[in-house]
């Protein structure tokens, strides 16, 4: 059996709970290593919930228990996994010692990770700084974590900011309470081609309830954030939270396409996709029998093409030397690449992921032949390798003696993309040929 449940800090005081809305236990501050432990073993045994309600425990009603820190923990075969927010990082604790002994190391363990994680202060106003291609930067408010209306466009330094910061936190709320607005949208209302932001760093500037201000900023690297770094100021010091956000900034690596460069439309979770090596659109698109294509942007047809709704594929413009067409699992899996390759007289590559059914796929054919296939997931419940790993595949744990024992996750089924052709998550910040792609059905084949 498995248990789980969670031990976090809430102004000050210990909680063991199933989670914010669910009943729990209060630790004291003086309870032993041992006693923590116990507690926590006794919380997460139980099979349907019972005990004092949220309520209760901590004096507030669920809507308003926002815990400082919290760690989850797992116990599954005999194994305790803990982690902590924000990182997620697990750190196990295995059955190696003495029985008698586990709940002192199971609490030391979590009360360790507790300490040393970061204190997550609940935020009473939020705002991010953004910034644009153009140089200038963008400052939104921000509810729940979701952008809302308000959004000010102004040159880069502290004086700026500081003249629209007040205003724009005063807008912003704890929770977004109801459907959240179209980014897109709000970006256009403030005058901004969302396309600006691509590859830039962003600050959040969060007002918590200890009376201070929580900065955290990240730049870009690959489009992905990098370099995190955080500062805190006095809430009563807004000119310095300017002046912090502003050398921040600066700080952070940025990497905004050139005004005017054509780029991809980033993609790649819970997606497939054909990476097809020096073919046009129109070569790629007669090959996978596209029907009734019509053509359409890279962001039209990412959003179009994103699997969960009308089976229609996207083949997009060439970028990096590779056309990819996405959705592609509606009428290809791995091993139908090397009939594809064949017919196209080219390298064909195929790749798939989805998080929750664990599947994770990627094949590569060349002339027809083809060299490596994985397929993993819920599917077949199993982990099917045809050919044998490369140093890319070898390197994030695949055993040539021992295939179908290394099970992929969704992120290595983006670094394969990134090793064998490109990552398509990064493709907001690569150069594509201009002009449209097409999207469209397949014939049945």
């Amino acid at each position: 059996m498995v248990w789980r449940g969670r031990v976090e800090v809430f102004r000050g005081r210990t909680m063991v709970t199933y989670g914010p809305d669910t009943n729990g236990v209060a630790v004291g501050d003086d309870v032993s290593d041992t006693g923590l432990g116990e507690v926590i073993i006794a919380v997460l045994r139980r099979t349907s919930g019972t005990g004092a309600s949220c309520e209760e425990v901590a004096g507030v009603p669920p809507e308003e228990y926002r815990p400082e820190k919290s760690a989850w923990v797992e116990f599954d075969d005999g194994v305790w996994t803990v982690s902590t927010a924000p990182s997620f990082e697990e750190v196990v604790l295995t059955p190696d010692g003495p029985v008698d002994d586990t709940p002192r190391r199971l609490g030391e363990l979590v009360r360790r990770e507790l300490d040393a994680a970061r204190a997550w202060w609940p935020t009473v106003r939020e705002a991010a700084v953004k910034t644009l291609a153009d140089g200038r930067w963008l400052v939104v408010p921000v509810s729940g974590g979701w952008v809302t209306e308000g959004g000010r466009v102004i040159e880069p330094d502290s004086a700026s900011l500081l003249a629209v910061l007040p205003v724009v936190l005063a807008g912003s709320y704890s929770e977004w309470r109801g459907f959240p607005p179209a980014f897109r949208e709000l970006l256009a209302a403030a005058g901004v081609d969302f396309h600006l932001l691509h590859g830039g760093a962003t600050v959040v500037v969060d007002e918590v309830t200890t009376g201070m201000i929580e900065i955290t900023g990240a730049g870009s690297e690959n489009n992905k954030p990098v370099a995190v770094q955080h500062r805190t100021v006095s809430a009563d010091d807004l000119a310095g939270v300017c002046d912090a956000v502003a050398a921040m900034i600066r700080e952070l690596p940025v990497e905004h396409p050139p005004m005017g460069m054509p780029t991809g439309a980033s993609f790649g979770y819970k997606r497939t996709w054909l990476a097809v090596r020096d073919r046009t659109v129109a070569e790629v698109a007669a090959a996978v029998g596209l029907v009734e294509g019509r053509p359409v942007s890279w962001d039209q047809g990412v959003d179009i093409a994103d699997g969960y709704g009308d089976p229609v594929v996207f083949v997009a413009p060439p970028v990096a030397g590779w056309t990819l067409v996405v959705n592609a699992g509606v009428g290809f899996h791995g091993a139908s690449t090397a009939e594809l390759s064949g017919r196209l007289g080219t390298e064909v590559q195929f790749f798939g992921n989805h998080r929750v059914a664990e599947y994770a796929e990627w094949a590569r054919a060349v002339d027809g032949r083809l060299i490596r296939h994985l397929d993993a997931g819920e599917h077949i419940m199993a982990c099917v390798e045809t050919g044998d790993p490369d140093p890319g595949e070898i390197a994030i744990g695949f055993d040539p003696a021992a295939p179908g024992e290394c099970w992929p996750d969704q992120d290595d089924v983006l670094r394969m993309a990134a090793a064998w052709s490109i990552d398509p998550s990064t493709l907001d910040v690569v150069e594509s040929a201009p002009g449209d792609g097409l999207l469209g059905g397949l014939a049945t084949r």
